[in-house]
């Protein structure tokens, strides 16, 4: 998978040829989602049959080799999960030279023809737009993707500062991929003090 997402980013390249404040302030290497790309708050209020945008941010990107903080990302590699019934309907995503080598049920593995910038500490990485059928406290997650994972157990993203060794992985915004990130009628808890060493050894 990581050949595949390399190759993805190129062919993306090719084509281009032819202050946050809010609910959550993000991590490093955080990956959420959110009501608003400022990442404003993780629930929203649905009601039956209600089609929903919600979006998917990542905060703070962060080479942990280099100790420096990101300017760009040129690729992400993740997977969003509907609960209770509702159903991921579509996907926009923020950066238009984009390459998507993945599907719903895997999970994305999407390169960038032309970095994604980060602004104020976050960069939105695309849209979901979620068809809420069931109202009862439902929860949306982000794992790594089902098959192949270019960082084994991880999320990831491609560093576009550091080209030497550009894969470095990231974290749902709930520190556990099996805690919903994002909630329908109901909480859920960012863990936004998450710590550079916490974040170390979750991928030694």
């Amino acid at each position: 998978m990581k050949k595949l997402l390399f190759a993805v980013t190129a062919l993306a390249a090719l084509s281009l040829l032819a202050p946050s404040t809010g609910f959550a302030q993000g991590a490093y290497n955080q990956l959420g989602v959110y009501t608003d790309e400022h990442m404003a708050d993780t629930t929203y209020p649905a009601t039956p049959y209600e089609n929903v945008s919600v979006y998917v941010v990542l905060s703070m990107p962060y080479d942990h080799g280099h100790e420096a903080d990101i300017s760009a990302i040129g690729g992400v590699e993740f997977r969003f999960v509907v609960d209770g019934g509702n159903m991921d309907l579509a996907t926009a995503w923020a950066n238009p030279q984009v390459t998507d080598v993945g599907n719903s049920a895997n999970g994305h593995a999407a390169g960038f023809g032309n970095p994604s910038v980060v602004v104020d500490g976050h960069v939105l990485i695309c849209t979901k737009s979620v068809l809420v059928t069931n109202v009862t406290g439902t929860y949306l997650y982000l794992t790594p993707i089902a098959d192949g994972a270019s960082i084994e157990g991880a999320m990831a993203f491609l560093n576009s500062d550091f080209l030497a060794d550009p894969l470095t992985a990231m974290y749902p915004s709930s520190g556990a991929t099996e805690e919903p990130v994002f909630g329908f009628n109901t909480g859920v808890t960012a863990t936004d003090d998450a710590s550079m060493d916490q974040i170390k050894a979750m991928y030694r």
